[in-house]
């Protein structure tokens, strides 16, 4: 009872005032040189669900700052030290759920946005109905929780639904796009319903990190695999990862599907190191040159 008090004073204090100014007013940057009204308004009238708010608090706070209408966050932890990297999280906000952080924070920002919070997380039974109220999902759960993580995949294969998935590296991130009618998540990543952490982990893994960065070694990303470590994970690695997703959501939006690169291939970036500031990863000869 004590944590539903909470969660509730969270949502009910959160409120801001109803701003003066016109929604545009504050975009007018934006709309002023390479955002046209028409294409500002398709944002406005996107909705993203954001599963997984640890690297996805970010996202999503980056989706409000540029337009998105309506987000759909999901995520059932608190905030604990170690998420200093993430978005929300301030001293103040240690023990308490991410999901009605942000949903303060977000509401903070945007003028008019709409955000559903989603404290239970995805989950086997949740997944599908949020899948369908959304234009395009971005996956950021947990590595720890591949079986929901299936589901999310194979719900938006069903349902028509592109997937956005971008996990960071140290100081970088990779972005990965899946079309519903491309690649598989079971496919692309090699799992396997039923298959121990030990074996599946570092199938997952492999596709995770394109490039193991020598700070951080494979040997460690390995282990973390095994589930016998965490991540190694980094504040700068994480806002790659924001941008890579956002840009790749606005082009999805704006039917600009040449700049897009989905699955097989990705997109690897490493801002520590100038040899891969930016590079197309392709996978395209594990899956018989398979284009999409």
């Amino acid at each position: 009872m004590e944590k539903l008090a909470e969660l509730h004073h969270i949502e009910t204090t959160c409120n801001v005032e109803e701003p003066s100014y016109a929604v545009e007013a504050f975009f007018q940057r934006s709309l002023s040189a390479h955002l046209p009204l028409p294409a500002f308004k398709k944002l406005q009238q996107t909705t993203v669900l954001v599963a997984g708010l640890g690297g996805g608090s970010n996202i999503a706070e980056l989706l409000a700052r540029k337009g998105i209408g309506h987000l759909i966050i999901a995520d059932p932890d608190i905030f604990e030290p170690h998420n200093i990297r993430q978005r929300g999280h301030t001293i103040s906000a240690l023990g308490k759920s991410k999901t009605a952080i942000m949903y303060k924070r977000l509401t903070d920002i945007s003028p008019r946005i709409s955000v559903t919070p989603i404290y239970e997380g995805i989950t086997l039974d949740n997944v599908a109905g949020l899948v369908q109220q959304s234009d395009y999902i971005m996956d950021m759960i947990d590595f720890s929780a591949l079986r929901e993580k299936a589901a999310l995949y194979r719900s938006a294969r069903k349902r028509g639904k592109m997937v956005i998935t971008a996990p960071s590296v140290v100081n970088g991130a990779v972005l990965y796009v899946f079309a519903p009618a491309g690649i598989s998540f079971e496919q692309f990543f090699g799992y396997e319903d039923g298959l121990p952490m030990h074996e599946l982990g570092p199938r997952v893994m492999r596709r995770i990190v394109p490039r193991y960065p020598t700070e951080a070694p494979e040997a460690l990303y390995q282990a973390a695999a095994r589930g016998e470590r965490t991540i190694p994970l980094d504040a700068v690695g994480v806002e790659q990862a924001a941008v890579l997703a956002v840009a790749a959501i606005e082009n999805l939006v704006l039917g600009r599907l040449e700049r897009v690169v989905t699955i097989p291939k990705g997109i690897h970036v490493d801002t520590s190191d100038v040899s891969y500031l930016g590079r197309i990863v392709d996978y395209s000869a594990e899956f018989g040159g398979y284009t999409c």
